[in-house]
């Protein structure tokens, strides 16, 4: 089935110049049974889509109306069968031909529908079904598109019709010159495009997908992953909330599966959620933020970050383990000088030199400025700013003698020495240890696992990168550019990896060594 919808798809667009991104799209909604809105300018090729979608389908009939404002029910549902009323009373429409009959549907202006004929679409759209008269009938519509030139107005009922739009594109006009210039020379009619028979997707195939569709699973990992774009859609932090109804994601959970199906898979996989892109914005101004996000999203949660993160983690307590090996914290007791006014230190003279001084001489009580000693290292001299106190603290002089720091807390003025009067503080500090051979084995073991789960991690990671640009060139719905934001997040990853691995090789290498 892969190999046909990529025939398909490239059949499908053959001569749509930049308009490969709808058709695909459209094709993926038809498959789901979902519809699609067309935005754009007249002449970009609205109804040439729609017209192309309905050849995707074997025998499909197709529907297209251009809306007006007084367009009525009759134009749209077919209208009133008059020998039913006649003879049997019964109110019902002729629906042969008309939106109850066809497989795709176009509606051009759609938002200048009546009200009466847009709540007859809310059902159609979202039930599959169509009461005529007294009865309830399904209708083999696969895909509604609807298209206009403008977004709705705001009001409630037309919020509620514009809600059943899943897929939702904006058409411009060709920009590229040289697809620009393909268009002027083509005289081919894009009406009259044939698709082999065999391409097209029969009936029976059709119920087949949509059955199948039912089996493919939602990992965990791929719903926390739409938990996560919806979250951060809604949030409001750094600008307006943006609202996507339950209705919207649980159509876009069957998208995603249907991608799946088309790809031969049974489930959904992450990259497959960039196709939400184009499914949950409203406003044009939105788009913009709906694919940052989406793009953010699946980069956080399909680059393996968690994985770098405890890589990392795990070398950091592996250096703070390395660390406490080799250095012990112990507790010692220092001297640390009594500052006196905030910016003195005492002199007291040593035994030696008290014994020669006389009694008045000792009882002073000597102040140096502390900033001068602070700056003399043990050898240095210089002079220092020296204020004389009596017993009684008064003060009766000030000198400035040469003076030569003797120690660390010891100085020597005029041949006689002075301690710098201290006072005891404990303090903690390190001091190198050998670590025993228990210790280092227990470590070499731990850094030895971590450098061969990072050399593991880091060939899956380039198997998954590899994986990953293969799938984004075979991706029938996504856009290689958009695999390109998972495949950088892998990168980044795996740079990530590689630099753990480099650190504790350094990290066994400084073991060895120690």
């Amino acid at each position: 089935m892969y190999d046909r919808m990529q025939r398909l798809l490239d059949a499908l667009s053959t001569d749509l110049l930049e308009r490969e991104e709808p058709v695909r799209l459209g094709v993926l909604a038809a498959m789901a049974g979902e519809s699609l809105f067309l935005l754009g300018p007249p002449g970009t090729g609205k109804s040439l889509i729609a017209r192309r979608l309905q050849q995707a389908f074997r025998g499909a009939r197709g529907f297209s109306y251009l809306m007006g404002r007084f367009s009525t029910p009759d134009e749209v549902f077919g209208p009133l069968s008059i020998r039913a009323l006649r003879t049997e009373d019964r109110y019902e429409r002729v629906i042969a031909g008309y939106l109850p009959d066809a497989d795709v549907v176009f509606l051009d202006e759609i938002w200048k529908a009546s009200p009466p004929i847009q709540n007859a679409l809310l059902t159609a759209l979202n039930e599959r079904v169509f009461r005529n008269g007294s009865q309830e009938i399904a209708i083999p519509m696969k895909v509604f598109v609807g298209a206009s030139n403008e977004l709705p107005h705001e009001d409630e009922e037309a919020a509620a019709f514009w809600d059943r739009f899943l897929v939702r594109l904006v058409l411009e006009p060709v920009r590229d010159a040289d697809a620009f210039a393909r268009l002027l020379s083509d005289t081919g009619d894009p009406y009259r495009t044939v698709i082999d028979e065999e391409t097209r997707i029969s009936q029976a195939e059709f119920g087949a997908l949509r059955n199948a569709e039912a089996s493919v699973s939602l990992p965990p990992a791929v719903i926390q992953l739409i938990a996560a774009i919806r979250e951060s859609l809604a949030d409001g932090t750094d600008s307006a909330p943006l609202y996507v109804s339950d209705r919207r994601w649980k159509k876009i959970a069957s998208l995603l599966r249907m991608s799946a199906v088309l790809h031969g898979r049974s489930r959904v996989e992450p990259i497959d959620c960039a196709i939400i892109k184009a499914c949950a914005w409203s406003t044009v101004a939105e788009r913009a933020r709906v694919e940052q996000v989406v793009d953010e999203q699946i980069a956080e949660r399909s680059g393996h970050r968690e994985l770098a993160d405890d890589l990392d983690e795990r070398l950091t307590a592996l250096r703070r383990a390395y660390a406490e090996s080799v250095s012990e914290v112990v507790e010692i007791d220092r001297a640390r000088p009594v500052v006196y006014r905030d910016e003195y230190y005492r002199l007291v003279p040593t035994r030696e030199t008290a014994a020669a001084m006389t009694t008045g001489a000792v009882e002073e009580q000597l102040l140096v400025w502390h900033g001068d000693i602070d700056e003399l290292d043990v050898g240095d001299k210089a002079e220092v700013d020296l204020f004389i106190y009596d017993a009684g603290g008064q003060l009766v002089g000030s000198q400035q003698p040469r003076a030569e720091r003797t120690g660390s807390w010891r100085v020597s003025m005029d041949g006689d020495s002075y301690d710098i009067e201290t006072t005891e503080e404990r303090v903690t500090s390190e001091r190198h240890r050998t670590p025993t051979p228990e210790e280092r084995a227990a470590l070499a073991r731990r850094i030895e696992a971590l450098i061969e789960s990072a050399e593991s991690r880091l060939h899956e990671l380039v198997d998954e990168q590899t994986h990953l640009q293969d799938a984004a060139r075979r991706h029938l719905f996504v856009a290689t550019s958009d695999a390109a934001v998972v495949v950088e997040s892998i990168r980044t990853t795996a740079r990530r990896v590689g630099e753990t691995r480099l650190l504790a090789l350094e990290l066994a290498g400084a073991l060895t060594g120690e």
